[in-house]
């Protein structure tokens, strides 16, 4: 069994990014290498990139660590796209025939093309997931062959705000990586988590974030809606910091630890008070009061969107994400919805990879970078290795971008480094194109270096002093 591919993939998350690098085997498992987070909780809002200067400094510490604990140089990344602004939009296309005639891919090809010019404004088709054909009177998701003079095409298109992706590809070229692959999240959660005859008997996959709270329906193994819920685990921290009067901190502790979306009247202990900071108390009444209310708004807006596809989810609803693991979520949604067919899914039953890391403690919240590393097929290193006897001698001798004859990649044109104080040498011979060429080559250069360190030095906006 041989290492086919180095997969990196990146999350941006509202409280952190995340980067997890595995190792695709010839036989098609995946064995994950490494993970690194990056706490960054000013860097994503509600989905989507709100500072980027930010998101690329925690982009390139993550991917940094990686890197040095990996001995591999990163050079591409493949990252999920998610957001308040993804929703999918309904439309329908139809074309009269002249006469009647089997239907050809090329009309499917003509409706496909025409869905896909829809224009939305300030919002951009991501993809679509065509639905079903009216061909006649009959339904069909097989239209091609079938004798008929009209036809309608019947799409669920994936829309967003065109900043969206915009951002995203903004901060990957500020930390110097190119684009492996972009993922609608929500559709490769739901690849990842939710099985065929799941998703053909109908069921909704709903994915508890920090920030915003996703809802995924499938019906006869196709998406029929989703949609991204601008409220999520944060809202219910915020209200405890607010209302308490203690740091978020304090108050996201507390809703781990004492926090339960739904809480009988005899389960709660009138008497008992929960110590605060600055020798302070709050009743377990109080805070169970301050959670409920916002987890019941969460769970209210859910219902929002599945309660018309309700009777035709037979395999049930499933919650997922980090905020799946409050207490009594299952409990809650049953009593105010009165919907009994829920289950909460961290990861599927039968695992296709292996890994030396710690996960299962948060498999919860990696669910979304195995399956991109599950999907991803191309190779995101670079394949000279991590050299650190060649780390340690650059750092003695770094070259920087911006000086008098410098060519901008932190190397000076037509010079070689010296081991003098001014870094130059009068007498020293130029460099000729074969040498220029035969240096290129050379496996012990640090060409493979120079990106890395460039990527630091421009991010960070300093100069590194020598050692």
């Amino acid at each position: 069994m041989g290492i086919e591919k180095n997969i990196v993939a990146v999350e941006l998350g509202s409280s952190c990014i995340r980067a997890m690098i595995g190792q695709k085997m010839s036989d098609g498992t995946l064995h994950v290498l490494g993970y690194e987070k990056e706490t960054s909780p000013d860097s994503i809002h509600k989905g989507v990139v709100y500072n980027i200067d930010k998101t690329i400094q925690a982009i390139v510490a993550v991917i940094k660590r990686i890197e040095e604990r990996q001995k591999v140089f990163v050079n591409k990344v493949y990252v999920g796209v998610n957001g308040q602004s993804l929703r999918t939009i309904g439309n329908t296309i139809r074309r009269q025939l002249d006469v009647k005639v089997a239907i050809s891919e090329e009309i499917i090809d003509n409706l496909n093309d025409e869905n896909r010019s829809q224009q939305y404004p300030g919002a951009e088709i991501l993809d679509v997931v065509p639905q079903e054909y009216r061909v006649g009177s009959h339904l069909t998701t097989a239209p091609v062959g079938i004798m008929a003079d009209r036809i309608e095409g019947c799409y669920q298109n994936i829309v967003a705000r065109r900043e969206l992706c915009d951002n995203i590809r903004r901060c990957l070229q500020g930390a110097k990586l190119e684009e492996a692959g972009v993922f609608i999240t929500p559709l490769l959660l739901s690849g990842y988590l939710l099985s065929d005859p799941e998703k053909r008997a109908g069921c909704a996959l709903v994915d508890f974030g920090a920030d915003t709270t996703t809802v995924t329906i499938y019906e006869k193994n196709i998406l029929r809606h989703l949609v991204v819920i601008p409220l999520g685990g944060n809202n219910i921290t915020n209200d405890i910091a607010t209302i308490l009067h203690i740091e978020h901190d304090e108050a996201e502790q507390l809703k781990k630890t004492y926090g339960k979306a739904y809480v009988e009247d005899e389960q709660i202990d009138e008497q008992h008070n929960i110590s605060l900071s600055n020798d302070r108390h709050v009743s377990e009444r109080r805070l169970a009061d301050i959670i409920e209310a916002r987890q019941q708004e969460i769970l209210a807006n859910v219902w929002a969107q599945i309660k018309d596809y309700s009777d035709r989810l037979l395999s049930g609803i499933i919650f997922t994400g980090g905020g799946a693991n409050m207490h009594n979520l299952e409990l809650a949604f049953t009593n105010y919805h009165g919907f009994e067919k829920v289950k909460t899914r961290i990861l599927p039953t039968t695992l296709e990879y292996t890994t030396n890391l710690k996960l299962d403690s948060q498999a919860n919240t990696l669910a979304t970078l195995i399956a991109m590393l599950r999907r991803g097929e191309e190779e995101c290193t670079n394949e000279k290795p991590f050299e650190p006897d060649l780390f340690e001698k650059q750092k003695e001798e770094p070259t920087f971008p911006g000086t008098p004859s410098g060519n901008g990649d932190g190397v000076v044109k037509g010079s070689k480094p010296q081991d003098s104080e001014n870094g130059s040498d009068e007498n020293a011979e130029p460099t000729t194109k074969a040498d220029e060429e035969k240096e290129v080559d050379h496996p012990k250069k640090p060409n493979a270096f120079k990106r890395f360190w460039n990527r630091l030095t421009d991010v960070a906006g300093t100069l590194v002093e020598e050692n």
